[in-house]
Order: C-alpha cells, then sequence, then structure tokens
C-alpha cells in the first residue's frame, strides 16, 4: 500500500519529503503540487484507513497541542492533507490536480472538513460534476449544500446562531435526509472578525468538541459503525417576537425580520446542540455584538456577558438575571451538573470523554 501510495504521488509529479516542520512521530511529510496549487500530506506508517482533507493551512509545530480536528486524526492514525487557502484551488486545473492526488489515495475512506470559505469549497468540490472524491464532509458554517445524490459523500453540517444573526443569514432548516446531518450549536458563533473593535465582551465558546465528536462519529460509520447521530436543529420564532432581558452592555439586536433561534429569559438560545457550557451557561450568549466605531474591521462576533457573582452584586449593576449562586446554590453542585450533562453528550456520542473532562474541570474555575 505504502509503495502504490508514493509511487501515485510521483506519478503527478509532485513529491518532495521536508523537515523544516516535522510532522508528529511516526508521520511522513510530504509536499504535493506546485503552487498555488501545493498541498502538504502527512501519512502515517502503516497508511491510514482514513484520509482527513482539511481546508486550511498546515499548522506549526508549536501550535499543534490545540484540541481540534487534527489531534483526532494524528491519534486515529489518520492521513491527512493540508489545502491551505481556498484561493489556491480556484482555477479548474488546481481542483483538477486534486482530484487526481485524492484519486490516488483510494480506497482510504476520504473525508473532508472546513470552516467557511474551506467547508464552501469542499462542498462544490463533492458535488461538481465528475467522480466521487469524499466519502463524508464535515462541513462548519458552510453554504447550503445541494440535495443528496445516489452514491454522494454522507453530510454533517454544523451552525450557530451568527447564522441567523448576520447581515446575511445562512439557509433555513433543510429537510431530513439519511445521508445528512445537521446541527445548531446553540449559543455558538461559527465566524468571528474584527473581535477588537466590538462593544460587548466576544463569545469566543469552542465549537472544536462537537466538531472532533462528528469526526469520529463519521470515521466509526466508514468504516462499520453506527451512522452519526440524529441531527438536532434549531428551533425557530420572528426575531420580534423573542423578549430580551435589559442586560447591562448588551447591544440591540439587529433589526429586521427574520427568524431566530428561541431564547430562555437570560437570552440564551434553548434548541439543538446544547454543549455543557450552554446548558449550563455562566453568561449569556448571543450571535451578534455591536462595533464600537466605524472604522475598518467592523465587528463581526457575538455577545458573552457574564452572570453576576452574586445577587447583591446583580442588584448593584441592575441585572434582571439570576447570579451564579442563585441559579447553581455551590460550585459544587453546578461541577456535578456538568458532569451529568457532559457524561449524557459523550452516550450521545456528541462528545468525547477527553472533551467532557474538560468542561468538568473548566467548570471546577467558575467564578463563583
Amino acid at each position: 500500500m505504502r509503495r502504490r501510495l508514493l509511487a501515485a504521488l510521483l506519478a503527478l509529479g509532485c513529491c518532495a519529503a521536508f523537515a523544516e516542520n516535522a510532522p508528529p512521530e511516526g508521520f511522513a511529510r510530504v509536499k504535493i503540487g506546485e503552487a498555488p496549487a501545493r498541498f502538504v500530506l502527512w501519512r502515517p506508517a502503516p497508511t491510514g484507513r482514513t484520509l482527513l482533507v482539511l481546508a486550511e493551512d498546515e499548522p506549526a509545530t508549536a501550535v499543534r497541542s490545540r484540541a481540534d480536528l487534527l489531534q483526532i486524526a494524528l491519534g486515529r492514525k489518520m492521513s491527512v492533507i493540508f489545502l491551505g487557502p481556498a484561493e489556491n484551488l480556484a482555477s479548474a486545473p488546481a481542483r483538477e490536480n486534486l482530484r487526481k492526488i485524492l484519486g490516488s489515495l483510494k480506497p482510504a475512506k476520504i473525508v473532508g472538513a472546513g470552516l467557511g470559505k474551506g467547508a464552501d469549497l469542499l462542498r462544490d468540490l463533492a458535488f461538481e460534476a465528475g467522480p466521487k472524491i469524499f466519502d463524508a464532509l464535515l462541513l462548519a458554517d458552510a453554504g447550503a449544500a445541494p440535495p443528496g445524490v445516489k452514491g454522494g459523500p454522507f453530510v454533517v453540517e454544523l451552525y450557530g446562531s451568527d447564522a441567523y444573526w448576520r447581515a446575511a443569514p445562512l439557509a433555513p432548516n433543510m429537510a431530513p435526509a439519511p445521508d445528512r446531518r445537521r446541527f445548531f450549536l446553540a449559543g455558538a458563533t461559527l465566524a468571528r472578525s474584527g473581535e477588537a473593535n466590538c462593544a460587548a465582551p466576544v463569545n469566543l465558546r469552542d465549537i472544536e468538541p462537537a466538531r472532533r465528536a462528528l469526526l469520529v462519529a463519521l470515521d466509526d460509520f466508514l468504516h462499520g459503525g453506527p451512522p452519526p447521530p440524529a441531527s438536532r436543529e434549531a428551533e425557530l420564532a420572528p426575531a420580534k417576537s423573542l423578549v430580551w432581558p435589559k442586560i447591562p452592555g448588551l447591544p440591540a439586536p439587529p433589526a429586521g425580520g427574520r427568524m431566530v433561534p428561541k431564547i430562555d429569559v437570560d437570552g440564551n438560545e434553548t434548541s439543538g446542540l446544547r454543549l455543557p457550557d450552554q446548558a449550563l451557561p455562566i453568561a449569556s450568549f448571543t450571535g451578534w455584538n455591536a462595533a464600537k466605531d466605524k472604522a475598518p474591521g467592523a465587528c463581526v462576533a457575538g455577545a458573552a456577558i457574564p452572570f453576576a457573582p452574586s445577587r447583591a452584586a446583580r442588584e448593584a449593576s441592575g441585572d434582571p438575571r439570576q447570579s451564579l449562586l442563585e441559579r447553581y446554590g455551590a460550585r459544587s453542585y453546578f461541577v456535578a451538573a456538568l458532569r451529568s450533562v457532559a457524561d449524557r453528550l459523550v452516550k450521545e456520542r456528541l462528545l468525547l470523554p477527553q472533551d467532557a473532562d474538560a468542561y468538568v474541570a473548566a467548570g471546577k474555575l467558575a467564578p463563583f
């Protein structure tokens, strides 16, 4: 298998081993293609049964410890190709070159994963005319995928609160299909920019725990396991029908007639996939913010307004929301409740055990 892989890549006139950014132990690093359509392959020995195609740049050695999809790929001995910026594949020849490369790496199962523009690129590649490239796609904050086609990839889509609150909202909920899953990540923002120019504290909740669990579910499914968990969509209501609490420092929601996720008395969203830090929040999380001024790089982000630590503190600030002590009573109860929510999500295959432990550990540091 390894000899056939190298022969196929060399036949494309593209391979050279590199050492300046060495991959983890047990992986070889191979550069494929010519600029601008140049990609990097990390190949384990023996060759992985799954190839993960990441629509992003190869990470520097110093940042490889972050808890993202790559960590899962390395732990599962997947081969990984980094495509770099979506602009690298703007031309038809570049895309055709990538098709040939991915075709040469069969019979590995091929999963494409991307966020925003990278997700849109993978979606377009998957559904363009031609032979099937991907066995599955894990798309975050992408435009709506075309209707499923027989023999097409299994598609898992993730989207956040900002999908509904941005100037040009993403497509609304789609009809369910056997080869599609859609997960609304309640209270999360998947696209952020200009955070320094935001008027309210920025919503920095992490979506990676959900992506990591769903990558594992997809990989298991492609190799004979059960299908990924059922979709969890947003429950929507007209934006003008929502009653927002008068939270100090919270910008007014964007105007306009739109359908948006339903909220509770704190302004937190109540449907979709509610990760532990949304199910047991310590703040109100929104999918919008506001810019301090009209300077370049206007705020594109959500807001996160923390709950007061005590009743006295919230009354002093005029905050109508319950304080941490009023809603949870004690840190020990809060941590135990986090464990219960996290363990349930692990059983539902929507969270990995190590990420469940991380939520619980973070809960022990909550500002009671």
